[in-house]
């Protein structure tokens, strides 16, 4: 028990240390039930946790809401939220861009603070020894319980797809970053779908800006919707060489 508490205490010092200069966490690291508020605002929507999460070097920070990603899950949750109970417990997993993480969303559940039970009166015993030591108890108690009652609406959804080994180029417009689907030099006008952000896209453009030729890509990619609109989080993306064997 005590091992338990020592590392909750390095738990929190490591987190406040982090907390004086915050670092992003990593991308891809996976949300696994953590709990915090979920707000919007001019249409986008945001993460905040309750109390810190760390991968050992970043950290999500209480003080900082994080912007969840378009996906079909955020669309339907979208669809049962309630301004008045916005506590929730997702699942999923950060990404990271700009220097700033994103949530993608892949699971939630709506959570309330769990209630004091009431007191009763209880008889010291003098020949009884205590076990577990009060404060040790008050960190185990559960803060927030899953409130499945709160649940308006099945939360499945149609699972979102994957797109492997297909080129193209990236796009920058005024309305974001594209992925364009490469014609392989025919004249036609291709699908263009906008990235989510992500490293994998930071790494991307940080190529493309190092060369003002146009550069071909070879991606793999999760196809997610939102809104009615088709979007991509990349989940790798090489650099394609052409040896001039294909048209620019």
């Amino acid at each position: 028990m005590k091992k338990l508490v020592t590392i909750q205490l390095i738990l929190l010092l490591v987190c406040s240390c982090l907390a004086q200069n915050p670092l992003p966490a990593r991308d891809g690291f996976v949300l696994d039930g953590i709990d915090g508020k979920i707000t919007t605002e001019n249409g986008k929507w945001f993460f905040t946790v309750f109390e810190p999460i760390t991968d050992g070097k970043g950290v999500l920070d209480p003080k900082i809401a994080v912007a969840i990603l378009p996906s079909s899950m955020l669309e339907k949750f979208a669809s049962t939220f309630s301004e008045e109970k916005n506590s929730y417990r997702i699942w999923g997993k950060l990404t990271k861009y700009g220097n700033k993480n994103f949530v993608y969303m892949s699971y939630f559940l709506p959570v309330t603070e769990s209630e004091e039970p009431k007191s009763t009166a209880y008889i010291n015993d003098s020949n009884e020894v205590k076990i577990i030591p009060d404060e040790v108890l008050l960190l185990l108690k559960p803060k927030r319980v899953i409130s499945l009652a709160e649940l308006k609406k099945p939360i499945g959804t149609e699972a979102d797809g994957i797109l492997t080994d297909r080129t193209g180029f990236l796009r920058q417009t005024k309305d974001g970053t594209y992925f364009a689907f490469d014609g392989m030099g025919r004249n036609i006008d291709l699908l263009q779908l906008p990235l989510l952000e992500c490293a994998e896209l930071e790494n991307m453009a940080g190529q493309q800006k190092q060369i003002s030729m146009q550069l071909r890509f070879n991606i793999s990619a999760i196809v997610t919707r939102y809104q009615g609109k088709r979007y991509l989080l990349l989940q790798r993306a090489t650099r394609v060489f052409s040896n001039g064997n294909f048209a620019k």
